[in-house]
């Protein structure tokens, strides 16, 4: 029935170990691509979670401090009063509100303009 010549061809031997080879090499390729793909997706991922953490955390402070801020208008009468008159210049009967312009730049050091003189020898 089979002829023992047929059976052990070299050639369709190594055809057949090529063919497995190039197989496999193929996969390990489509394997590594997609593993490399992966691994790019899941580092932007990670970035993104770190951004996104990052931006929670300065929300939850600003909540945090906007919720003092609220509970200090409502305890403290103090407060209130000085936010008013710093903020809306609202003044109690009797006082004298003077308000100058410009009183930023002020209360910075004026930088001299003369130039520098030459050292004498």
């Amino acid at each position: 029935m089979d002829n023992p010549e047929s059976a052990s061809n070299p050639q369709t031997e190594k055809f057949f170990l090529w063919a497995s080879f190039l197989l496999f090499v193929g996969v390990l390729s489509v394997a590594l691509s997609t593993y490399s793909a992966e691994e790019d997706r899941v580092s932007a991922l990670r970035e993104d979670e770190a951004r996104k953490e990052k931006a929670f955390v300065q929300i939850e402070r600003q909540r945090e401090q906007t919720s003092r801020y609220i509970e200090r208008f409502t305890r403290d009468q103090e407060f209130v009063r000085d936010q008013a008159r710093e903020r809306l210049g609202v003044a109690e009967s009797g006082e004298v509100v003077i308000r100058v312009d410009g009183a930023a730049a002020l209360a910075q050091p004026a930088v001299a303009n003369t130039p520098a003189k030459p050292a004498r020898p």
